[in-house]
C-alpha cells in the first residue's frame, strides 16, 4: 500500500470548476486518495497555474464563466501536451456537441459519484502516460 501511495502522489490533478462545493468535495476525495490537487475557479486561473503545477490531470467544468472548458482544454493542450483533460459537465448532451476528440481523454456527466471521479482520474493518468512514453 506505501508504493502505491507513494505512486499516485507523483501525480497532481488540477480541478477547475466555478461551484465551490464541487471543488471542496472533488478536493477531499483526490487528497484522501494520496493525489496532490490544484484547484482554480475559472479558465483564466487554470491557466495562469499550468506553468507552476504541470498537472498529470485536469479535470474541467464545461461551463465555466468567461471562456469555456473547451477553450480551457484547448489552452492545456497547447501549453502542457502531456496533461490529460477530462470534461465534466451537468449536461449528458453538452460534452458531445463539440470536436474535442483531439483535446479531451473523457467526458463525464456531473454529479459524479467517488468512484466515477477516480475513475476518470485513472483514464487520464493512463493516457498522460502513454504521452510521456510517446513524446520522450
Amino acid at each position: 500500500m506505501h508504493m502505491v501511495t507513494r505512486t499516485i502522489a507523483r501525480h497532481t490533478v488540477l480541478i477547475v470548476d466555478d461551484e465551490p462545493g464541487v471543488l471542496d468535495v472533488w478536493s477531499r476525495i483526490l487528497l484522501d486518495e494520496g493525489y496532490r490537487v490544484a484547484r482554480a475557479c475559472d479558465a483564466f486561473d487554470a491557466v495562469g497555474m499550468l506553468a507552476s503545477n504541470r498537472p498529470t490531470v485536469a479535470i474541467c467544468d464545461l461551463h465555466l464563466p468567461g471562456p469555456s472548458g473547451v477553450w480551457l482544454a484547448k489552452m492545456i493542450r497547447q501549453h502542457c501536451p502531456r496533461t490529460a483533460v477530462v470534461l465534466a459537465s451537468g449536461d449528458p448532451a453538452g460534452t458531445h456537441d463539440e470536436p474535442l476528440r483531439e483535446t479531451v481523454v473523457a467526458c463525464v456527466t456531473k454529479p459524479l459519484c467517488r468512484d466515477q471521479l477516480l475513475a476518470a482520474v485513472r483514464i487520464g493518468i493512463g493516457w498522460a502516460s502513454e504521452q510521456t512514453t510517446t513524446l520522450n
